[in-house]
């Protein structure tokens, strides 16, 4: 006799709906990681424009993109299709999302300083205030919506981190090797080449995502009197959510969990070439620090359910710290061996926090329905994309701002001994204070026991 397949639980995911997932986040980071690893090595080096100035544009952006990111929680709060609340909003910004990437490393040479810099602003400006802003919060809207459980959200989210760093690592490997293929990073048809493959990439992967998903939560039932209390209740929520100490605590570990993210990539690529006068060295530190990385990932949904998201957390931030050091130290003496070490505890640190962090949104969703009886998704996942714009901009800022207070100069062959000590410091001791602000925050994060005693 034929066994008899088991049956799902209600509101959890299959392996398909959470691979199908995963490959959205896949293709978003052939955009925001190739965004926030490589921007400001193409805008010092090709477009030869000034560190410290790219550095404070982004940060300005970044003001702007804490607007926007709350604008496009309300306005996904304000959706009501058959689609769902936030999977239209996906969908939409996919094509416009590439098309202002394309522009974005494509600053045309014949025009004069002034023209370029505007060309910058509104293309950055465009891109992550506007597009990817909706992108990318109406994508983490989704995961409430198609995964109506903590621990299966757990699932989809460490799968989701897995190949959030698979695009890491790619980018990595391939993003010098393509640059030197077309002759060097200060080459614009270089870069020219490599934006478009990933544009492409970003296209494909995003555009299985949207017809791969569906969100459980129906929206198309709601009657016009229930989007009307909607609309009512979104004041209490925005009140509800201010006066919780979680919100609080989201951004400021998604702000220094994305400054590490960040800013480790960015000025690896400096740090490789200028300090130990080995370009490849990148790509090396990159995979050690991703393989790490995706191997502690693959098992945190595990040591959440058997240690719980906090603890699990706390040891992360202090890896983080430890790994930050022996960094800075083994810099200090051109021990790579040292750095690589390093390089592994800098993925194992940040493994927990891309697998957990995005899960802080579903709890505070969670716990806001016990407060008020109503669910917020766009509104409180804007808290998240608030928190991870606003550290990929600090991170970018303090790369740029830190270059230009170490006098590098992206038109020299030969880096000054200031500008070397300012990699080495922004590499290492950056994300080891980063570590440490994780460390206080996780402290007071306990809303595990509010949850459970609903």
């Amino acid at each position: 006799m034929a066994k008899k397949k088991k049956e799902r639980p209600y509101g959890t995911t299959s392996a398909g709906e959470r691979l199908v997932y995963a490959l959205g986040d896949l293709g978003s980071n052939f955009v925001w990681t190739f965004v926030s690893s490589f921007l400001t090595l193409y805008y010092t080096d090709s477009v030869l424009l000034s560190a410290g100035l790219i550095g404070t544009i982004m940060l300005i952006c970044r003001i702007f993109d804490g607007v926007s990111d709350i604008g496009a929680g309300l306005l996904i709060e304000k959706t009501h299709s058959k689609k769902g609340k936030a999977r239209p909003w996906f969908g939409a910004t996919i094509i416009p999302l590439v098309l202002i990437q394309l522009l974005v490393y494509n600053v045309p040479s014949s025009l004069g300083n002034g023209a370029k810099l505007a060309w910058v602003v509104i293309t950055y400006f465009l891109l992550t205030v506007v597009v990817y802003t909706l992108n990318n919060v109406s994508y983490h809207a989704m995961l409430p919506r198609i995964s109506l459980t903590g621990e299966d959200r757990n699932k989809v989210s460490s799968l989701r981190g897995i190949f959030s760093f698979i695009a890491g690592l790619l980018l990595a490997i391939l993003t010098p090797r393509l640059l030197a293929s077309g002759g060097g990073e200060k080459v614009q048809s270089a870069w020219t080449k490599v934006v478009v493959i990933y544009c492409v990439l970003a296209f494909i992967f995003e555009g299985i995502c949207f017809l791969g998903t569906r969100e459980k939560i129906a929206s198309d039932e709601e009657t016009d009197e229930n989007k009307k209390e909607d609309s009512h209740d979104l004041k209490k929520g925005v009140q509800e959510l201010l006066r919780t100490k979680y919100f609080y605590i989201t951004v400021l570990v998604f702000i220094f969990c994305f400054i590490i993210n960040g800013i480790f990539l960015s000025a690896a690529v400096y740090f490789t070439r200028d300090v130990f006068g080995n370009a490849d060295m990148y790509s090396l530190i990159a995979i050690v620090s991703i393989l790490s990385a995706v191997v502690v990932m693959a098992f945190a949904p595990k040591l959440f359910a058997k240690m719980g998201k906090r603890r699990v957390l706390l040891i992360a931030a202090v890896i983080g710290i430890v790994g930050g050091l022996l960094g800075y130290v083994g810099a200090k003496q051109y021990n790579a061996g040292l750095v690589f070490l390093s390089t592994a505890l800098h993925g194992i640190s940040l493994a927990p926090y891309v697998a957990g962090i995005f899960t802080f949104a579903s709890d505070i969703i969670d716990y806001l329905e016990t407060r008020t009886g109503e669910r917020y998704e766009g509104l409180v996942t804007s808290v998240s994309s608030i928190g991870s714009k606003i550290g990929v901009g600090l991170g970018s800022a303090i790369l740029g701002w830190g270059l230009a207070a170490g006098q590098y100069n992206g038109a020299l062959a030969e880096q000054a001994a200031s500008a070397k000590n300012a990699e080495t410091f922004l590499l290492f001791m950056v994300p080891t204070i980063a570590s440490a602000v994780c460390f206080l925050c996780m402290w007071f994060w306990d809303i595990d026991q509010y949850i459970r005693k609903s």
